[in-house]
C-alpha cells in the first residue's frame, strides 16, 4: 500500500459513510463483502451477530496452523469510532478483498465481531466471550487469533502484552508463545516500526476466558509509545513490583501515589483496565493521547494517519505467508 492509496481511502466516501452516527454497520459490512462476491455468513450468539468470512477449501492446507483475523465492527455511544474500531474493521474488509484473489493457501479466516463494547460491564457479556465458546467447541483452539483493534492513527505497530502475564500458567504460556511468534512476524514485516507493550484488553478478554489465545494488534505515534515505554515496566517477563520507576515518575510526571500503589502500578493499572483519567490527572501526561480519544466525540476521522494504514497492510500481507505446522498446536 502506497502513502497515496492510504490517504485515499481515510478520504474516501466509503469510509465517511462507516462512520455516519445512523449507519448500519453490520449491513454496510455484509453488503459490500456480498458486492465484492467474498463468501461469508453470520452468527448470532446471545443477541450479538458476528460476520464470518471463510474462503474456498483451495484457501486452507491442514498442513499448517488456522489464523484468524479479527475486528470489532461495534463502536461505543457517543463517539464516531473513527479509530475505534472503524480502522482496523475498513482494513480487514479490503483485505479480505486482497486474500479473494491469493492462489495458494493462507489458512485465514476473518471475523468482525459484535458487542466488543459490551466488555465494560463485564467480561461474559462481550460478544467475544460467547463466540470463544462457540468456537472452542468446534476444535477452533488451536487457531492462532489476531486482535486488531484501534489500528488507525500513529506510525508504530504495537503488540500488545495484555494477559500474558497472568496467573494462570497454562493460559499464560500459550499467549506467551504466539506473542513470541508475534514479534518475529512484525520484526519481518514492518523492521523497525514495532514495540511492545501493555495494553488494554480488546476482544482478547472474552477469547482468553473462554479458553483461546488470542493477539492483540494495535497502533501508535511512536513518541506516544516511547513515552509510555519510559514509566511502565514491561516485557521480558518484568512484572511491576514495590517502587519501580516510582521515583522518577513522581519527578517527571507529577505522579502521586498512595502507600499500597506505586506510580508505575497506577499507570498499569490505568491501562490494562481502560480507565479515563481525568485531563488534570498526572496519569494523563503519560498516557497515549490516541488511547485518551477513546470512547469520546474526539475519536473522529481527523485523527487517523495514513502512516498505521501502510503498516496494518504490511502485517495483513505477512500473516497472510505465514505457515506454521499445525503440530505446534499439540506442543
Amino acid at each position: 500500500m502506497t502513502l497515496e492509496q492510504a490517504q485515499a481511502i481515510i478520504a474516501s466516501p466509503f469510509f465517511s459513510a462507516f462512520l455516519e452516527p445512523a449507519a448500519d454497520r453490520r449491513a454496510f459490512i455484509t453488503e459490500r463483502l456480498a458486492a465484492q462476491g467474498i463468501p461469508y455468513r453470520t452468527v448470532t450468539l446471545q443477541d450479538k451477530t458476528h460476520i464470518v468470512i471463510t474462503y474456498r477449501q483451495s484457501a486452507y492446507n491442514p498442513r499448517f496452523k488456522m489464523k484468524t483475523l479479527i475486528a470489532h465492527y461495534d463502536r461505543a455511544a457517543g463517539s464516531p469510532g473513527a479509530n475505534d474500531n472503524s480502522a482496523a474493521s475498513i482494513q480487514l474488509l479490503l483485505f479480505a478483498q486482497t486474500l479473494l484473489q491469493k492462489r495458494d493457501a493462507h489458512n485465514i479466516r476473518i471475523i468482525f465481531t459484535d458487542g466488543e463494547e459490551a466488555g465494560a460491564d463485564g467480561i461474559k457479556n462481550q460478544g467475544a466471550y460467547r463466540l470463544g465458546q462457540g468456537l472452542r467447541a468446534l476444535s477452533m483452539q488451536q487457531d492462532d487469533i489476531f486482535v486488531f483493534d484501534m489500528c488507525g492513527s500513529g506510525d508504530t505497530l504495537i503488540l500488545s502484552e495484555s494477559g500474558i502475564y497472568g496467573r494462570d500458567k497454562r493460559k499464560t504460556a500459550a499467549l506467551s508463545a504466539l506473542h513470541r511468534r508475534c514479534r518475529i512476524y512484525a520484526d519481518a514485516a514492518c523492521r523497525g516500526r514495532w514495540l511492545s507493550l501493555p495494553t488494554a484488553y480488546s476482544d482478547n478478554a472474552g477469547l482468553i476466558s473462554a479458553g483461546l489465545t488470542a493477539q492483540v494488534i494495535t497502533v501508535l505515534p511512536r513518541a506516544e509509545a516511547e513515552l509510555l515505554m519510559r514509566y511502565m515496566p514491561h516485557s521480558a517477563g518484568m512484572h511491576l513490583s514495590g517502587n519501580v520507576h516510582s521515583a522518577e515518575c513522581n519527578k517527571s510526571a507529577g505522579m502521586e501515589i498512595s502507600a499500597n500503589e506505586s506510580a508505575a502500578q497506577a499507570l498499569q493499572r490505568s491501562i490494562i483496565t481502560n480507565a479515563h483519567v481525568p485531563p488534570d490527572s498526572p496519569l494523563a501526561a503519560v498516557i497515549p493521547q490516541t488511547w485518551q480519544r477513546m470512547h469520546t466525540p474526539q475519536d473522529s476521522l481527523e485523527t487517523l494517519t495514513p502512516q498505521a494504514f501502510i503498516l496494518v497492510d504490511k502485517m495483513l500481507r505477512y500473516l497472510a505467508g505465514v505457515k506454521e505446522a499445525a503440530y505446534y498446536a499439540k506442543l
